[in-house]
């Protein structure tokens, strides 16, 4: 006696726990499944029968329509994170740079005033550890700036520090080399925030194509039943438990 077919269960999401890969495993393994379970629907051999049970061609249509769109889901949010990891090196690179921009101009500070006025090497950040955080160095940069470019709107006004070796093109180059910096936060920041979007839409669609390969695999589990060995190989084709309904 066949089994009697118990009610179907929901269809399973995989988790969004991602693997050590950048794309979470059981996302990809998922889409693999359903290609492959649409392959079989598709031959010219079964086709016909699941049709009588309600799986036309259009429905296997957009299975495979719903796939190609979660892998390119899945391209998008391994190209955010490589970006991502690419605006990090380039972060790294401009932040070596304003550092050893800010250090030599430090160095003509201490040429100026060590022996003179040591007290003011305080406004250039001498012996401070200004480089161990990202707010820290883009304030010991501002501060900089303001004493070499001066504040002429102040009451009194402040005449620019002249330092000896800083020239104007050098205070520019810092100024860039803050801004730079600055800079690459936000494109950081993007390419993060576009990788976790398609990632949040992929779990969405991956938990679509679940449903519908598994609409498949139903019929395909009534047409060609666990009873039939004949019926042993087809059901491997679906993905379908050789000695038991599907569930």
């Amino acid at each position: 006696m066949a089994d009697p077919a118990p009610t179907p269960a929901p269809a399973p999401v995989p988790s969004s726990t991602r693997s050590r890969g950048q794309i979470n495993k059981a996302f990809l393994d998922e889409l693999t499944a359903a290609e492959e379970i649409v392959a079989a629907a598709s031959k010219t051999a079964y086709a016909a029968t699941p049709v009588t049970g309600g799986i036309d061609a259009t429905k296997v249509s957009a299975v495979t329509a719903a796939v190609a769109a979660a892998r390119a889901l899945a391209a998008q949010a391994v190209q955010g994170t490589t970006g991502k990891q690419g605006v990090t090196a380039q972060e790294t690179a401009l932040s070596d740079d304003l550092v050893n921009k800010i250090q030599e101009v430090q160095k003509r500070a201490r040429q100026k005033y060590d022996a003179t006025d040591p007290l003011r090497l305080k406004d250039y950040a001498v012996g401070q550890q200004f480089y161990n955080s990202r707010s820290l160095l883009e304030q010991a940069a501002a501060n900089i700036l303001g004493k070499l470019n001066g504040n002429p709107a102040a009451t009194p006004p402040v005449p620019p520090d002249a330092l000896p070796g800083i020239t104007p093109a050098k205070i520019t180059a810092l100024q860039q080399a803050l801004a730079d910096y600055q800079g690459v936060q936000g494109d950081q920041t993007g390419a993060q925030g576009d990788a976790t979007t398609a990632r949040k839409q992929l779990e969405t669609a991956v938990a679509d194509i679940v449903a519908k390969r598994r609409e498949i695999q139903f019929a395909a589990d009534a047409e060609w039943p666990h009873t039939d060995p004949a019926d042993a190989g087809i059901r491997v084709e679906f993905q379908l438990p050789p000695d038991r309904v599907m569930k």
